[in-house]
């Protein structure tokens, strides 16, 4: 398969001359055809990625059309498409799946896990309690931890554990007026280690609690771990009992 997407490819960038070489000799037929095989190999290379996180490719040509399309470049042919696109009242699709085409790969999700697991995913999970308001960043971010919970992205998980952490220490540290205000009447964070915080906020259990939390979380954004379902669930879980402790309090 690594070698048919070399040739899609190289096959695209050959697609693209072919367009500036057409507009150039005003041949209005051979471009619209030019266009489309442009058209259909980008997303055909573009269908394979979906399925494929890392790629080697060794040929460097065929690399840098697969890193300029990564990368969102817009070759000649794209520029031309986009602007047919934007100027066309029918349902030009340029660039995109449309729906037959996304039912017809619906089958990406259901081979990998269905709304059982999604469903099951929330149910065990679990919520933040509190007793008081909190940050609307707090909400969004133990949100997003339970999606990606649900949606078995566990490494994601404990990751935004570590957030979760450092959002509800600051916050706890803006109630007891540890942290300042500068001369511009803002806090500024970055004047502040994590560290420091956790020891001028917590004592006893409950900092041991969050230190051993801060650091295991730390291990993994370092890139020195990775973790399965069980750990994100503990993680989650461990988590937000010293949020819901640090309120406590």
């Amino acid at each position: 398969m690594e070698g048919s997407i070399l040739q899609d490819a190289l096959s695209l960038k050959r697609s693209n001359n072919e367009v500036v070489k057409f507009i150039v000799e005003l041949d209005a037929q051979k471009l619209s055809i030019a266009l489309q095989a442009f058209s259909d190999l980008k997303k055909k290379i573009k269908t394979y990625l979906i399925d494929t996180p890392v790629l080697t490719v060794h040929d460097c040509a065929a690399q840098d059309v697969l890193i300029k399309i990564q990368q969102d470049y817009l070759f000649e042919a794209d520029k031309i498409l986009t602007s047919l696109a934007s100027n066309s009242n029918d349902d030009f699709v340029y660039d995109s799946l449309d729906f037959d085409e996304l039912n017809d790969m619906q089958d990406y999700l259901y081979r990998w896990f269905s709304h059982h697991e999604y469903v099951q995913g929330l149910f065990d999970i679990g919520s933040l309690i509190v007793g008081l308001s909190i940050p609307d960043s707090l909400t969004i971010y133990v949100s997003e931890a339970r999606e990606c919970y649900a949606f078995q992205q566990y490494n994601a998980v404990y990751g935004i554990c570590r957030t979760i952490l450092e959002i509800a220490i600051r916050y706890r540290c803006q109630r007891k007026g540890i942290l300042k205000f500068n001369k511009r009447k803002v806090i500024d964070i970055d004047e502040y280690h994590p560290s420091e915080l956790i020891n001028k906020c917590t004592q006893g259990g409950l900092r041991d609690s969050v230190k051993t939390i801060y650091k295991a979380t730390s291990s993994l954004l370092h890139g020195s771990k990775t973790v399965n379902s069980d750990d994100a669930r503990l993680m989650f879980k461990d988590t937000l009992k010293v949020v819901q402790d640090l309120y406590k309090h």
